[in-house]
């Protein structure tokens, strides 16, 4: 369905929902600016009308300029949904819901200009009961996550800080029982992403650093993609991350450290690299020539570490 900015709201939501055969659904907009605040709210209208039936596998939503995306995305409505693109949904400054969706494989966001942070309501755990012991699964199934062309995103976290503290402190409970902390409920416990297999970070200019929980929690992590993260100074403490680091125009980026799994790294125009030490399990090295000089300081370490464990040379490549 393309051209969705000529559509009116109708009379009843059913449009798409009973075509219950429907397996893959693209919903686009072609126009590149609304005219007025009555064009936002009609597509914001028109949006939520369109609910997809529950058998929906694939869906994709883009250059939608509503300012708020439709309640339905997140919610029942796509159980069975296991591929989602947002794509260029520039005018939202939040992120849907949609980390409880139990069948999600993969998904892509590209372009989302007004989102400046990703925080826990991207988790999707609303319904859930503040303070039970139950533990809450944050995108059960999700293998793929890529996420790119984000020109004004400076934060990610999956959950508030001071819930990190309030569960530390509960850990000194003897009796665990403990349900308040400082006179606040405390959210529930939350396990992330434990199929992650693949995360893509590229052009996010202004991220400024990646969640603490990404190396506690995202245990099956293999490869680790990061293009034109800008901002970004530190890769590090990511225990799990078990297969390919891959950096490349991250201007800022100084160290890289703490990958015990990683046994591929690739570096491209990184110029201020100074530190990368303690990936006990690297074997193979790719460099372009534009970090000849600069891994100079580091790549002796390597080389030395490498020989120690496993007996043998680090393998070094160029990187075209």
């Amino acid at each position: 369905m393309i051209k969705l900015e000529r559509a009116t709201s109708y009379s009843t939501d059913s449009l798409l929902i009973e075509k219950k055969h429907l397996k893959v659904l693209n919903l686009y907009y072609t126009a590149d600016e609304p005219n007025s605040e009555e064009d936002v709210s009609n597509v914001e209208k028109v949006f939520e009308q369109l609910i997809p039936p529950q058998n929906l596998e694939d869906l994709a939503i883009g250059r939608f300029f509503g300012r708020r995306f439709p309640s339905w995305l997140g919610t029942t409505h796509l159980t069975s949904v296991k591929y989602l693109q947002l794509v260029d949904c520039n005018s939202c400054v939040r992120l849907p819901p949609i980390g409880q969706l139990p069948n999600l494989r993969y998904l892509r966001i590209d372009g989302a200009a007004a989102v400046t942070k990703i925080g826990p309501e991207f988790v999707g755990c609303r319904g859930a009961n503040p303070g039970s012991m139950d533990v809450v699964v944050a995108f059960p199934k999700l293998e793929s996550l890529i996420i790119e062309n984000m020109s004004n995103w400076e934060e990610w976290s999956f959950v508030e800080e001071e819930d990190v503290a309030a569960a530390a402190a509960m850990e000194g409970e003897e009796d665990g029982s403990a349900e308040i902390q400082k006179g606040k409920a405390l959210s529930p416990r939350i396990q992330l992403l434990p199929r992650l297999k693949r995360l893509q970070l590229i052009r996010c200019p202004k991220l400024r650093a990646l969640p603490r929980q990404l190396g506690q929690e995202v245990t099956s992590l293999e490869i680790l993609h990061l293009r034109g993260a800008i901002c970004l100074k530190v890769v590090e403490d990511l225990p799990f991350l078990s297969e390919i680091l891959s950096i490349a125009g991250c201007f800022c980026l100084e160290r890289v450290s703490n990958l015990p799994q990683v046994r591929d790294l690739r570096v491209h125009y990184c110029p201020n690299l100074r530190r990368v030490e303690e990936l006990g399990s690297l074997q193979q090295l790719f460099l372009t020539d534009d970090m000849r000089e600069m891994s100079s300081v580091w790549l002796p370490g390597l080389q030395l570490q490498c020989r120690q464990r496993h007996g043998e040379d680090l393998d070094i490549y160029t990187w075209a």
